[in-house]
């Protein structure tokens, strides 16, 4: 894959509707291989890049790849949802006839943690009340083993909740935006 064929990834990844960080990945992945051969290279052979012609070919090749690195991460970088949309969905009221509410809160400082590292519901239906009173945007995202069963919406400075059936078991709960639940942004949430 040449440096063209990553200039004609901009305009595709532009135009998809849920953007995905694929091309910021490879992007940044060729960055830095380039920096590991451009490195390994000036270190194996004296004179290196050697004149004036081979000093600009580096120094262009190199400016080209972190100017195409940043586009990517500008053109897949995520935009949170405006503040009147997020606030137009409100909590749904505890589940009727089995199951329960799980109310679970992003840290209002910002900070990428929830307010709770557990939580437990019955079994049945399952209301997720989730609050980010922060300027971060989060979401609560629920799953069991590698498959993900649900998702709020990702929210910053108000509410929202998502309902579910679950049956008795352990699940994991965390936020998926960006590296947050890497962060600690992560939780047990038990059913039984």
């Amino acid at each position: 894959m040449g440096l063209a064929d990553l200039h004609a990834l901009v305009p595709v990844v532009a135009a998809a509707g849920e953007k995905s960080k694929t091309a910021f990945y490879i992007a940044g992945g060729v960055l830095a291989a380039w920096a590991v051969l451009v490195s390994v290279v000036g270190v194996t052979r004296p004179g290196f890049p050697g004149g004036l012609t081979g000093q600009r070919a580096v120094i262009g090749i190199s400016a080209s790849l972190v100017v195409l690195t940043v586009a990517m991460a500008v053109v897949t970088a995520s935009k949170p949802p405006k503040e009147s949309e997020a606030k137009a969905q409100a909590p749904a009221p505890p589940p009727p006839g089995g199951g329960a509410a799980v109310a679970i809160a992003a840290d209002p400082s910002g900070q990428l943690k929830f307010n709770t590292k557990s939580a437990s519901a019955k079994p049945g239906r399952v209301v997720i009340d989730f609050n980010n009173s922060s300027p971060v945007p989060h979401n609560v995202t629920i799953q069991q083993g590698s498959k993900t069963l649900t998702a709020t919406s990702t929210i910053t400075q108000s509410k929202t909740s998502v309902t579910t059936a679950l049956k008795p078991g352990t699940y994991t709960f965390f936020c998926s935006v960006d590296a947050h639940r890497q962060a600690g942004m992560v939780g047990t949430l038990k059913v039984g």
